[in-house]
């Protein structure tokens, strides 16, 4: 039970430092010249949506327990390599 309370814990301090880039990126808004702003709306968009799907499996994996536990871990952590890497893409295109 330890392991999975400090794997818990492991997500939501990433997914803290994950929220402050998006709101971040979400001041840097009013620096973005106007032809690059709508893709960059769509880009925060795209970030949001993929933080939400993330949400979702982190939902399910606080509630699951026992071995079903595991197998819903392993499809949190591809959500949440899916999540970081969208956010890296990001960042670095639009610095």
């Amino acid at each position: 039970m330890e392991k999975r309370n400090v794997y818990l814990e492991k997500i939501e301090a990433n997914l803290a430092k994950y929220n402050a880039k998006l709101a971040v990126m979400k001041a840097e808004v009013a620096g973005v010249k106007a032809d690059m702003k709508i893709e960059y709306l769509a880009q925060m968009a795209n970030l949001e949506k993929t933080r939400d799907d993330f949400m979702v499996k982190y939902e399910q994996l606080k509630e699951t327990s026992g071995h079903g536990w595991e197998d819903v871990k392993v499809g949190t952590e591809k959500a949440w390599n899916e999540m970081k890497d969208a956010i890296e893409k990001a960042t670095s295109r639009f610095k």
